[in-house]
């Protein structure tokens, strides 16, 4: 056996070892990409990978989240008090991407009826599609002309949304919102209708298998030998008779098919080995068909006519003749012998082989969820809808809410532990009303920006009984705690229903480009860029951005969080594989570094 076939059996082998490991493995959340897919009461099933009785469902579309007791968490508010001085309002849902469970069951039940051993696992895993910068990930979107137009004279104060679609089990994205007088009038009849003014959307995608290259290789070839001899001999005296008749015929028919289904091009698959293979197997396959002298084509060895000592000649004298006879001639009797021959010889050789490669794909899920005839159905339900007459002085309370400033929540990924909230309301007679909130990365993780302080009026009269105080604490990762106001013993006075909670501290976004073709010119692989900030009233070094020659995007964009009015420097340091060069700290000027590798080439390391 030669070093190539070796080479091609073992990698044979090779592939059939895996494919047994493969399918001994239990079900996963691979799915099929090319088969096993099926719609069943409008959910889309598809098949596990690994075990053709196993199905997860892709959700439909993102559905207003439930509590355990089956009530909505929706929250549509609208306040005013009597001489009109405050009024608005305040949406607050969360959102969730599954299939109800009733749905769920149904959805199995007919699945069932024609695949009676099936199950369905859960909802397929769906992964975010992030997109480029720090600003998040933009898989999960609310899509309102009356949520989106923010700002001074717009129908919304404020808003805040999760950035993270709610693709694993249990998340939640959440959507808030301080509406001004005609913004919360518009949502509410909005969510009157069968169709509202909010929709969500999420965006992100599943992995898949497909079957990127499939070849199979079959002979078929007959080797048919058919002979038939017939022999006649007739003697009559001294005349010998002799026929022979002989047919011989060779039947011959090699079939050779080749099937290739490759995509390896369009996957991004490499399968130069399976081709290698199936050429490898092709050219011994074909000399193995079609050689007449030592392949499966080769004839049998025919069939002689007449062989020796087949047929006897003439009779001879027998010994009593021969001694008393004399020298006269004996007389010879006819003598007829007939020899009659049928020989088929049918050869059958067979040859398959199937060499195939999958590989996983990612498929795309975008889908919509509109927030529509809500009130229609929860309009009775005060947990969901309600409007608060501010007039009422004798059992009165003032919810005060406290949000999360949309701009600083990717802040609590890097920078921020937590924010706390110390409230206080004071009475002229009686015991001053405290209460204490706080905000962590697990409550955006659960879906949860905004926190709520509701304080009793307690039969207050005059307008001001809305004046309360507070004050901020943010906790900052490896760093001291900043206070608003910076004295213990001062506090914010404010009577607005809502508050935007803000660090103090900018947030600074910057792009950082740079020659990528430069690096292999000048020699270098990587750059990391430095930046130094003061955050806290201290100097800080944080490494926020690493540039490679292989990156496909030749842009970088990193969020920077200072305190307020303090300069930003920077230093970038280039390394190839045997030199690095480290350059001066310089201050950033503005949002934008143009950054051109310098020339490695040499050894050593220059600052």
């Amino acid at each position: 056996m030669n070093a190539s076939r070796r080479s091609a059996l073992a990698a044979v082998a090779h592939a059939a070892s895996a494919l047994l490991l493969f399918a001994a493995a239990p079900a996963s959340a691979i799915v099929n990409y090319d088969q096993g897919a099926r719609v069943v009461a409008g959910v889309q099933l598809l098949q596990d990978a690994s075990d053709p009785t196993a199905y997860y469902y892709v959700p439909q579309y993102p559905r207003l989240a439930q509590r355990e007791d089956g009530s909505y968490e929706l929250l549509c508010l609208k306040y005013v008090d009597a001489q009109g001085g405050t009024s608005g309002g305040l949406l607050h849902a969360l959102v969730e991407f599954t299939l109800p469970q009733d749905k769920l069951a149904q959805v199995e039940a007919e699945l069932k009826k024609t695949v009676s051993n099936a199950r369905v696992l859960g909802a397929v895993p769906i992964m975010q599609a992030a997109k480029d910068g720090v600003e998040g990930t933009g898989s999960f979107e609310v899509v309102s002309a009356v949520l989106s137009n923010k700002g001074d004279g717009g129908f919304t104060r404020s808003m805040v949304a999760s950035g993270r679609a709610p693709f694993t089990p249990g998340s939640r994205a959440v959507v808030a919102a301080l509406l001004s007088p005609q913004g919360a009038t518009l949502l509410w009849n909005s969510l009157s209708g069968p169709t509202s003014d909010v929709s969500v959307s999420v965006h992100g995608y599943y992995e898949a298998l497909v079957q990127g290259y499939d070849a199979r290789v079959t002979a078929d070839v007959s080797t048919i030998y058919e002979h038939f001899s017939q022999i006649a001999n007739a003697q009559t005296g001294y005349t010998r008779r002799q026929v022979r008749d002989i047919v011989d015929k060779l039947h011959r028919d090699g079939t050779l098919k080749i099937d290739v289904v490759d995509r390896s091009a369009g996957l991004g698959i490499k399968s130069d080995d399976m081709a290698g293979i199936l050429q490898l197997v092709t050219d011994k396959l074909t000399t193995l068909m079609f050689n007449d002298s030592s392949g499966w084509s080769k004839a049998p060895a025919t069939e002689v006519a007449v062989e020796r000592g087949q047929l006897q000649g003439r009779q001879s004298k027998g010994f009593l003749s021969r001694i008393f006879s004399g020298s006269g001639d004996q007389a010879y009797v006819s003598d007829d012998q007939w020899v009659l021959k049928n020989r088929k010889d049918i050869r059958q050789n067979t040859f398959s082989l199937v060499l195939s490669k999958n590989s996983s794909i990612r498929v795309p899920v975008s889908t919509s969820g509109n927030l529509g005839g809500l009130y229609k159905e929860l309009s009775e339900d005060s947990r969901c809808f309600r409007i608060v007459n501010l007039a009422d002085a004798a059992f009165e309370f003032r919810p005060v809410y406290f949000q999360l400033d949309g701009d600083f929540l990717d802040a609590f990924q890097e920078t921020i532990n937590f924010v706390s909230v110390s409230f206080r309301k004071t009475y002229k007679d009686r015991p001053a009303f405290t209460k204490s909130i706080q905000l962590s990365r697990a409550d955006l993780e659960a879906g949860r920006t905004t926190a709520t302080v509701a304080f009793p009026r307690l039969g207050l009269l005059g307008a001001d009984w809305t004046q309360y105080e507070y004050q901020v604490r943010w906790s900052l990762r490896g760093g001291p705690t900043l206070s608003v106001p910076a004295k213990a013993e001062e506090w914010i006075k404010s009577s607005d229903a809502a508050i935007s909670l803000v660090p103090p501290l900018s947030k600074r976004i910057v792009e950082i480009e740079s020659d990528r073709q430069g690096f292999a010119a000048n020699g270098v692989s990587t750059g990391v860029v430095e930046f130094a900030i003061m955050q806290a009233g201290k100097p800080k070094l944080e490494r926020k951005a690493t540039l490679r020659a292989a990156d496909a995007v030749p842009t970088s964009r990193v969020a920077l969080y200072v305190d307020r009015d303090s300069p930003v420097a920077y230093r970038v340091s280039w390394h190839s594989a045997n030199r690095s060069q480290e350059d001066k700290l310089s201050l950033l000027e503005s949002d934008y570094l143009f950054l051109t590798p310098p020339s490695l080439q040499g050894a050593g390391t220059s600052r």
